[in-house]
């Protein structure tokens, strides 16, 4: 970045992980970041300028009715935000931002109409994302314990869970069937209760969770696989999580044992081959082949995929989903770097299996943020 220009946002940092990872500083509503070689500048409303000063991680917070003042003043009308960044801008002697891709194209015309260069930085917009701080480690580790103990507290109400008598085995909770909506609601609380929120939390039996998407509903069956799938943001800290387990009530099937088998194998492959320098494309080309060297290829049956057929893994931080990926493309792994690793696997017949947890890149290899235990047979 060059002397006359610097990094520009204007959104919301409770819904813009950019501007979030900014400031560390939750706002519901616009307001500008601009971040020069020399200093980080928060220009924000009355309403929240106090607020900002204390907790905004910046160098300064400027008060918005200052530079609406001067753009009124210059422009000679009611200023929006086109005009407030113009004479922020003069102000500070820049003449170039540099905005994400997802930039309103209204404010970017705007800025250009007052003799300004806009230029978009694909993602990731802040480089410094992808290689997680000590603090930053320590925030997802918070998550992840939340994350951890809500999906705990699932598996042991599936565990406690009895067998019914009648047809397909329902499991029953104080003489009424256990459905995913219960599950789902006793992890939602636990989370909330915790400085957590997430939403499409999965808990999804039989057949529907070969789907991986499928969040569940109706009756939890015995001998079928049940899949928990939670990612939270923490309130808090605004760091995600991002934890899935797989169990069965009662018997698995041979083909659904050996179904899980592989994919636990292919989460431990992943973990060995997640080190500095490793290409993300590679490390999903190495799992994608494991499976079907055991019999697991992917395909498509009746016009629905079948087998492992979604990205292998994805960075987390103050997004559910950034980057590195570790998909179809080339993305080399850092130190630094927390990734959620989900191998899976899914088949109509069968069910589906999926195995995900958190782990962090480091000089020596993968570190795992979880410690929930893996067994099918609950």
């Amino acid at each position: 970045m060059e002397a006359n220009q610097a990094m520009l946002l204007v959104s919301a940092s409770e819904h813009d992980a950019n501007m979030f990872y900014a400031t560390r500083f939750f706002a519901p509503d616009n307001f500008i970041y601009l971040e020069s070689t020399t200093e980080r500048i928060v220009v924000i409303g009355n309403l929240e300028l106090e607020r900002a000063k204390e907790v905004a991680r910046v160098d300064r917070v400027l008060p918005l009715m200052q530079y609406w003042k001067m753009a009124q003043e210059k422009h000679e009308k009611s200023p929006g935000t086109e005009e407030v960044v113009d004479v922020l801008l003069e102000d500070l002697g820049l003449s170039n931002v540099i905005v994400p891709p997802d930039f309103s194209v209204k404010f970017a015309d705007g800025i250009r109409k007052y003799g300004h260069q806009v230029e978009v930085k694909a993602e990731p917009y802040f480089d410094r994302r992808l290689c997680k701080e000590d603090d930053e480690v320590e925030a997802v580790r918070q998550t992840v314990k939340h994350t951890q103990d809500a999906i705990g507290l699932a598996i042991e109400a599936i565990r406690n869970a009895s067998i019914g008598d009648g047809d397909g085995d329902v499991l029953m909770v104080g003489g009424e069937p256990l459905t995913s909506e219960i599950i789902r609601h006793e992890m939602h609380t636990h989370l909330m209760a915790n400085g957590c929120h997430t939403t499409h939390t999965t808990v999804s039996c039989g057949t529907a969770s070969a789907l991986p998407h499928e969040e569940g509903s109706g009756p939890l069956y015995a001998n079928q696989s049940i899949v928990v799938d939670c990612s939270p943001r923490s309130r808090e800290n605004g760091y995600w999580a991002d934890m899935t387990r797989t169990v069965v009530r009662g018997k698995a099937s041979p083909e659904l044992r050996s179904q899980y088998e592989v994919v636990l194998e292919a989460q431990e492959l992943a973990v060995g081959l997640a080190k500095p320098g490793a290409n993300g494309k590679e490390i999903h080309s190495a799992v994608t082949e494991f499976m079907a060297d055991r019999g697991y290829k992917t395909h498509v049956a009746d016009g629905k995929p079948q087998g492992f057929f979604h990205a292998l893994g994805h960075g987390i931080g103050v997004d559910a989903h950034e980057r590195p990926r570790l998909a179809i493309r080339d993305e080399f792994l850092e130190v630094g770097n927390i990734l959620a690793l989900e191998p899976a696997l899914y088949y109509t017949e069968t069910g589906g299996i999926r195995i995900e947890d958190d782990i962090l890149v480091t000089d020596d290899g993968a570190v795992a943020l979880s410690t929930l235990p893996k067994d099918l047979e609950v």
